[in-house]
């Protein structure tokens, strides 16, 4: 790398090299696994010659090496491509190697002045006699003798040696002191950060309990410390708290509960990718991966929620952690779970173990995805034939048709507030699900039976039956039973 510095640098905020901090010089640099790369991190994820950074005037020019590719600001950036970064901006590559370009307000550059070597002979004139020179008229300076001169040059000699070592032990004294203090924190550190209480067992957690529609009833959980701050506004929350076994770990939760305009026609996946344009554009969210679906109280049904990794930065704070996306109804949950990004690296665990919200028993029974489409008949010839199938045995040909009939009927119910038709589906919806839940039971003790008893044929004809029953990956039950899990307890 030249000495010279461009004035811009870079700081890695997750992944192995979290917390480092490079400049960048004029010549630019080059991050991969190569041995000509001036950043080498490890992973099979990072190519040889990943990506390569060049100053220009008022930016740095990202070029894309090979076919690997980054992504800047959350948006992918193919191999071979070139992009003009500012401060501010943030660049992931691999899987999880992010950092952000800084402007680098200290950067000076490396000048070598020149700098005259005086030689000790300049203070000698002596004759070829060895007599002293007569000095000018005036002048009063002495001349030393020639073992004067050979003392002079001697101890010259001894004090730069002495202050040479000096220096040198200084220095290592120094970075020993340094080194040692570093150490002592490090090994000090929580690492990985725990949920206060685990370790002792002793929790001290505080819960905001609300209710977002009738039989909506859920909580947000946060470890209590003296310093927490909880502020709340109807259904949503914000508080600030900390982490681990020494409270050192910021802890920021912030809740929020928005009614969709056309919340009863828009289905979850649409409306989760509305509201991540939304928080990237407006809020300076940079998600760092792709979202994963996980479910909240997976027994039963469960309810499925949205789940990614993303980094934004507030006015002194540049935080990282997970957002939780959920619906209900025409309604969108959202909850954020975040520590500073330089801490990241220690509380992932604590983050993805601890989920921060619970949903009561209540809210999954009344639970449901909007559909695709809904039925057109009239509310009161659904009601009747809804009713007339619940009286029978519920044949496996008309489970679907039952699901969209009784979906149709709850959105319109809800939608128009209509009280008297909520009054009369819900009790069918729950009806439904109660039945449901009663088939999938048996079902799971007749496959524990079987495969007890080496029954193959039996065990792959219930799995069949199953997967007709619970066909949407938006149920956990079809989730466990693609994973071939027949327990009934929370998995």
């Amino acid at each position: 790398m030249s000495n010279t510095s461009s004035g811009y640098r870079i700081k890695f905020i997750s992944g192995e090299l979290a917390g480092r901090i490079f400049s960048i010089p004029d010549s630019g640099i080059l991050i991969g696994r190569a041995r000509n790369a001036d950043i080498r991190p490890g992973g099979s994820d990072i190519a040889m010659e990943h990506i390569s950074l060049l100053p220009q005037k008022n930016s740095v020019l990202l070029h894309s090496e090979g076919n690997e590719g980054a992504w800047v600001n959350g948006k992918k950036l193919s191999g071979g491509k070139e992009q003009l970064l500012t401060p501010g901006d943030d660049v992931r590559i691999g899987k999880e190697l992010t950092f952000i370009l800084e402007s680098d307000e200290k950067a000076v550059r490396l000048n070598t002045s020149s700098v005259p070597d005086v030689s000790e002979d300049a203070t000698e004139e002596i004759t070829e006699d060895g007599t002293h020179e007569k000095p000018e008229d005036g002048d009063c300076t002495r001349y030393a003798s020639a073992a004067e001169l050979a003392d002079l040059r001697k101890y010259s000699l001894n004090e730069k040696r002495r202050r040479r070592t000096v220096l040198i032990t200084g220095f290592f004294l120094f970075l020993f002191i340094i080194a040692g203090a570093f150490f002592y924190t490090e090994l000090q550190q929580e690492n990985p950060i725990t949920w206060p209480g685990e370790v002792s067992g002793k929790y001290n957690d505080g819960e905001f309990r609300t209710e977002i529609e009738p039989g909506g009833k859920c909580l947000v959980y946060y470890p209590r410390c003296p310093a927490t701050i909880v502020k709340t506004d109807q259904n949503n929350c914000e508080i600030l708290t900390a982490l681990g076994k020494n409270l050192d770990v910021p802890f920021h939760l912030v809740f929020t509960v928005n009614t969709l305009p056309d919340g009863f026609h828009i289905r979850r996946k649409e409306s989760f990718e509305q509201w991540r344009k939304k928080v990237s554009e407006q809020n300076g969210f940079a998600f760092l991966d792709e979202p994963r679906q996980d479910f909240y109280r997976p027994l039963e049904n469960g309810i499925p929620y949205y789940r990614i990794k993303y980094t934004r930065q507030d006015k002194k704070i540049r935080w990282q952690g997970y957002a939780s996306y959920m619906r209900y109804y025409d309604k969108e949950l959202v909850l954020l779970r975040e520590v500073p990004a330089n801490h990241f690296w220690r509380s992932d665990r604590v983050l993805q173990r601890f989920g921060a919200f619970v949903v009561a028993p209540v809210m999954v029974s009344r639970y449901m995805e909007i559909p695709e489409i809904q039925m057109k008949e009239s509310s009161t010839h659904l009601l009747q034939r809804v009713s007339l199938e619940l009286r029978k045995n519920i044949a496996i040909a008309v489970w679907a048709d039952l699901d969209l009939m009784l979906r149709t009927l709850m959105i319109r119910a809800y939608e128009t507030q209509d009280q008297v038709l909520i009054s009369a589906v819900l009790p069918l919806w729950l009806e439904f699900r109660d039945k449901q839940q009663v088939w999938y039971s048996r079902n799971c003790l007749a496959y524990q039976t079987c495969k007890a008893s080496g029954n193959m044929e039996e065990m792959s004809r219930i799995i069949d039956e199953c997967l007709r029953r619970f066909p949407s990956p938006d149920d956990h039950r079809h989730v466990k039973i693609m994973k071939n899990i027949w327990t009934l307890e929370d998995d």
